[in-house]
């Protein structure tokens, strides 16, 4: 039966269905999101587009466990990071609260769905220079579409743990996610959480451990407030990936 579906290649086109699927599963997450969004339920919403970037991180590491990394893959993924990572958070915190700047609070939503789709865009195209050295793997050409996401949904997070009033917290999106957006298509180097995860796993694995077992409980016990902290823990990271960057860089050009 599934020769007949998909003809002689059809074990390759099987393989590739776990990796897929997952993305696949990722997307639906962020469409659903945008359904709670629609309707002002903006923890659901949050919590939908949080549930897409666990996934997104998930089905990259599928697809070299089944041996089914593809190019079909690759863009699948793309396709879904613009619409979970762009278009769904924008949504968001337009009918969170930036709708009250009417046309203005739009562009600055509009700001971010485009700022994802270029990012993207850019990433599927890129050529890999493969004599760079392989420290370069450790880090990427501006935030990625997931640390967008997560990063311009901060006001929101400081609002609901009540870091910041909410018409602050407005505000403060009003001009963070124009920022977010141009972070985003910049060449600013920013930490790859997978190469530093899984080199943390390696060398650190107690304390990576225990980590992840402190978000868990803070995520349980007060979730807004541990997504605050950790999306101003990962804004701390950013000066100081551009600061190894550049270190690697002049350690290279001392040679």
């Amino acid at each position: 039966m599934v020769r007949l579906w998909f003809g002689p290649h059809a074990d390759a086109y099987v393989r590739h269905i776990p990796a897929n699927a997952v993305t696949i599963l990722a997307l639906c997450f962020g469409m659903t999101g945008l359904i709670f969004a629609d309707q002002d339920q903006i923890s659901a919403a949050i919590g939908c587009v949080l549930m897409a970037g666990l996934l997104d991180a998930c089905d990259g590491r599928v697809a070299r466990a089944t041996n089914s990394a593809s190019r079909f893959g690759a863009e699948l993924d793309s396709l879904s990071d613009v619409v979970c990572f762009g278009a769904v958070p924008a949504f968001i915190l337009y009918r969170w609260g930036l709708s009250a700047y009417g046309a203005t609070g739009w562009l600055v939503c509009l700001c971010l769905v485009a700022a994802a789709a270029l990012r993207l865009a850019r990433f599927n195209v890129a050529v890999t220079d493969q004599n760079r050295p392989s420290w370069q793997s450790h880090f990427f050409v501006g935030i990625p579409a997931p640390g967008g996401a997560y990063l311009a949904l901060l006001p929101v997070y400081a609002a609901n743990s009540e870091a910041l009033p909410q018409a602050q917290a407005v505000t403060l999106a009003l001009f963070a996610v124009p920022v977010v957006s141009g972070l985003m298509v910049s060449a600013w180097p920013s930490f790859s959480a997978k190469a530093i995860s899984r080199k943390a796993m390696r060398l650190l694995f107690i304390p990576s451990l225990f980590l992840a077992a402190l978000v868990a409980f803070g995520l349980f016990v007060a979730p807004w407030l541990t997504l605050t902290l950790c999306g101003a823990l990962y804004l701390w990271t950013l000066p100081v990936s551009k600061w190894r960057f550049d270190l690697h860089i002049r350690r290279g050009a001392s040679r």
